[in-house]
């Protein structure tokens, strides 16, 4: 039921054989497309009982203390209706909504349009995951000074090599540069779990955070580190210990956030540690005469905990709102007897810079207790919202109610021409 208040439930789902091949989880695993549905129908439920999509969402947003559609209670501060009203301040909302509808009024060629999504994200493996993984992480400290992180996450572009290398560096208070990675390989680290669910932050990150505190507990115990030290005093401090005690490590294991329950026979209770909140606002341009859609603005406003390191975080922002908007309006996959006809680069269309809008990014942040320095995880966050506020705002620009994605230009037409 997304991030509102829902008291029934009722959930049906049917399995299908086909001959297509068969699809992995790529960014989001499920929630795109469930959060598409949800706000698309948001929209459609709100005009029918005559209130504004904005007023529908704020009568049914969750609050602190209320449960979700799992029986969830959210425990942690949200703030959805501030949310909401600083995203519309961002992007200018209701005098778009306004503006643009008096320019549609009297331009035949092209029409604009302004629409929005309000969503949430788990971070971590859904349910008891975690629990089963059992993630493990360690810290080294060589003789020589340098801290190694144990740990199997990978990097793989979106910035875990500075960000682990950050939270140690705050944890231990030395020089960044005195960090690095051992070789995400478990014959030589332990199994902190796959760089999947938007968990490498949050819960990983912990685990990092808690091991590198172990450590300097460890250094403290012994008597060859004070409480105030200096980057050279914590290298003298590792010397020692390594010569006369040999090798100092330091692991954590995961280990469920206080009051975090879930029945898997039931399906019900605390699916996620933490959520990403989020709204997006997308402004449009239909074009009449060639049926294409152009995203002229994107303002993407979520609360993710405390923010570790600004710029990476804008980056997963963007990088997965670009992504958003080749589901929504480009990426077609077609299918002819059994296989995919447009498997190339020429034929499969992915947006790119030049068909990208100015994509605005901005955090509100309330920090998370049980994440490292207060994060929680973003990674899938920015995939889930984008096709929904896009295709809002189609309708809002057309007045034609449209539920497929991507949403290409001849089923703009056809949907046109036939309302």
């Amino acid at each position: 039921a997304g991030p509102y208040r829902c008291d029934n439930v009722r959930i049906r789902a049917q399995a299908v054989a086909t001959n297509h091949p068969p699809h992995g989880a790529f960014r989001g695993f499920g929630a795109p497309q469930s959060i598409f549905a949800l706000e698309r129908h948001m929209d459609k439920v709100a005009r029918a009982v005559g209130l504004s999509p904005e007023e529908f969402r704020r009568r049914n947003f969750l609050h602190e203390g209320e449960a979700t559609a799992t029986g969830q209670v959210i425990r942690e501060k949200i703030e959805l209706d501030a949310l909401l009203k600083r995203a519309f301040e961002l992007s200018d909302y209701h005098a778009k909504t306004k503006k643009f509808a008096a320019l549609n009024a009297v331009n035949a060629k092209e029409k604009k349009g302004i629409g929005f999504a309000s969503f949430l994200h788990g971070a971590g493996f859904t349910g008891s995951g975690e629990v089963y993984l059992s993630s493990v992480v360690g810290v080294e400290a060589l003789a020589t000074g340098r801290v190694r992180i144990l740990t199997a996450s990978t990097e793989i572009g979106q910035g875990t090599t500075t960000i682990f290398s950050q939270i140690v560096a705050d944890a231990l208070g030395v020089d960044f540069e005195s960090i690095e990675l051992a070789q995400p390989d478990t014959a030589y680290v332990p199994n902190s779990g796959p760089t999947v669910a938007s968990r490498t932050t949050m819960v990983v990150g912990k685990l990092v955070e808690s091991a590198a505190l172990g450590l300097k507990q460890t250094l403290l115990s012994s008597g060859l580190l004070q409480a105030s030290y200096s980057q050279d005093e914590f290298v003298a401090a590792c010397r020692a210990y390594v010569e006369r005690y040999g090798a100092l490590r330091s692991f954590s294991k995961y280990e469920p956030p206080p009051n975090v329950f879930w029945d898997d026979a039931k399906y019900q209770g605390d699916a996620y540690g933490a959520y990403a909140w989020a709204v997006y606002v997308a402004e449009v341009t239909v074009d009449l005469v060639t049926y294409e859609t152009r995203v002229d603005d994107f303002v993407a406003l979520q609360e993710v905990g405390k923010v570790i390191h600004p710029v990476l975080a804008a980056g997963q922002i963007e990088g997965g709102v670009a992504q958003a908007i080749g589901y929504a309006l480009y990426e077609n996959v077609v299918w002819r007897e059994g296989r995919m006809v447009n498997n190339q680069m020429t034929n499969y269309i992915m947006p790119t810079s030049a068909d990208l809008p100015p994509i605005r990014v901005y955090f509100e942040e309330l920090p998370y207790a049980y994440g490292p320095s207060g994060a929680k995880g973003i990674g899938e966050l920015p995939m889930d919202g984008p096709a929904p506020a896009i295709l809002n705002a189609i309708e809002n620009a057309t007045g034609v109610s449209f539920n497929e994605i991507p949403l290409m230009p001849e089923a703009v037409m056809k949907g046109l021409t036939n309302q």
